[in-house]
């Protein structure tokens, strides 16, 4: 094994060497990994440069047989693929060694994967795995060398988009390929703002994030697929290196002018969703502000920023024991003027979607109906109901929650907390409304008991409410 790949290292013309040498070289990788430290690293590494290159200079050979899908793959297409998974798995084995050694293939590899990248070879079956197994050894080449990324970045982002292989590799279908694109990204901008930046602020880099996004919201009913974990991943990094000041700038770089709620934008909130700590409060206000009056475009969207603010508060009502309780909800833009509009937004909502509900209801009357099986648009508005209103209802109670609490930990036993939400769903005649919530449906199974817990803090030492209730009768809505 060794002769025969010290042979090979000091081969000069590179046409001589066969796709079956090159495959005993992989083999040997994991049968006698040991030849890796017996070997001269700088010859291996001059070798494997060398056939780059040469793969760069006949890359026109790849295309013999593109006609013919179903043809076998030709043997330029076979060495250029083992060439990629030597590459790859040498890095793999020997990091320290190969990544540096190996960096003057960088330019060889993006240059090739450019012209694999055509839409006529992305997913071609003769091209997939020499697209898979470069992009692997671009990717390992980067995990964790800042000198490499130093090298690979300029060449990704810092060109005109035209020009730039990401966004073509993106167009493919192959999650296969799309997974290394993703790893290649998240090695080279992992714990750098600069780079980060460079994917929000300029036109390649929201491209780029444009399309890894849709692909994200694309695979959220398989999330089991790694691909979804490097992308959520990535937004993550993103995220997390952004001051908390100035909202998430992931998202504003997804609004287009055409939409309110951009698939960027909805699956950035999504991912955000999941995170342990919302993002700031201020930043949810004016979201939730800008697409309560477009609900019939947003309310996925809407609905997120709800849990959103629900998770917040929960934050704030846990640290309300704390000193400066206070001062750190007027900070983050929770304070009493901010609160009120929220419920008087979503005190308007409630009746206006409760209306649509009850529409929803009587043209789906089971004794008007010609078909057993429910239409998927009735069944999508009502999920869309269901979880705004259910959402509404508790951001409301965990409001009331919220100024309690911070009255409580303020030590003024006169302070009346959250009262002026108390009143403001009276004044608004709120209590009807939420009132007929607490009627049980089957379609909105979870609303009933939202609405109860919101009921007892609406009336809890409020004789105004409580007269006002006394009086009441619940909404009717269609059985």
């Amino acid at each position: 094994m060794d002769g025969q790949a010290q042979f090979q290292f000091q081969q000069t013309d590179m046409a001589l060497v066969s796709g079956e040498e090159v495959e005993r070289l992989i083999a040997g990788l994991k049968t006698t990994p040991s030849w890796t430290d017996q070997a001269d690293t700088a010859a291996v590494s001059q070798w494997i440069v060398r056939g780059w290159a040469h793969l760069g200079a006949h890359r026109d050979r790849l295309d013999l047989g593109l006609a013919q899908p179903d043809s076998p793959v030709g043997a330029p297409n076979r060495l250029a693929t083992v060439w990629a998974r030597l590459t790859r798995d040498l890095v793999s084995a020997g990091p320290t060694k190969y990544q540096d050694a190996l960096r003057p293939a960088i330019a060889h590899i993006v240059k090739l994967l450019w012209f694999t990248s055509a839409v006529a070879r992305l997913d071609h079956p003769h091209f997939k795995a020499l697209n898979q197994s470069s992009l692997q050894a671009l990717s390992n080449l980067n995990t964790l060398n800042p000198r490499a990324i130093e090298h690979t970045w300029p060449l990704l982002m810092d060109c005109d988009a035209r020009q730039s292989i990401l966004p073509r590799l993106l167009y493919t279908r192959n999650n296969r390929v799309l997974l290394p694109v993703g790893v290649l990204v998240l090695n080279c901008v992992h714990g750098d703002r600069g780079r980060i930046d460079s994917l929000t602020d300029t036109p390649l880099g929201r491209d780029v994030m444009r399309m890894l996004l849709e692909r994200l919201d694309a695979l959220l009913d398989d999330q089991t697929e790694m691909v979804f974990e490097v992308i959520v991943k990535l937004v993550r990094e993103i995220v997390a290196l952004e001051p908390a000041t100035e909202g998430p700038k992931l998202y504003h770089s997804q609004a287009t002018p055409s939409q309110v709620l951009s698939p960027g934008q909805l699956a950035v909130l999504k991912v955000l969703d999941s995170l342990a700590l919302p993002p700031s409060s201020a930043f949810l206000l004016a979201e939730f502000a800008r697409l309560a009056p477009r609900l019939d475009s947003a309310w996925q969207g809407f609905v997120l920023l709800i849990h959103l603010l629900v998770s917040r508060i929960e934050i704030f009502i846990a640290a309300a024991p704390s000193s400066g309780h206070k001062d750190a909800l007027e900070e983050d833009a929770m304070d009493d003027p901010h609160v009120e509009e929220v419920v008087r937004t979503s005190i308007r909502i409630l009746k206006e979607v409760s209306d649509q509900r009850s529409q929803l209801m009587s043209s789906h009357d089971p004794s008007r109906a010609t078909s057993s099986r429910p239409e998927p648009e009735g069944e999508d508005k009502k999920r869309s109901i269901n979880q705004i209103l259910s959402g509404l209802v508790k951001l409301i109670t965990h409001l009331i929650e919220l100024k309690n609490s911070a009255a409580a930990s303020a030590g003024h036993p006169d302070s009346r907390g959250a009262a002026f939400i108390q009143d403001l769903v009276r004044t608004m005649d709120g209590f009807p409304v939420i009132l007929s919530f607490t009627k049980f449906d089957v379609d909105f199974p979870y609303l009933r008991e939202h609405a109860i817990v919101l009921l007892k803090y609406l009336l809890k030492n409020n004789p105004d409410n409580q007269a006002v209730i006394r009086d009441l009768e619940p909404l009717i809505v269609p059985s």
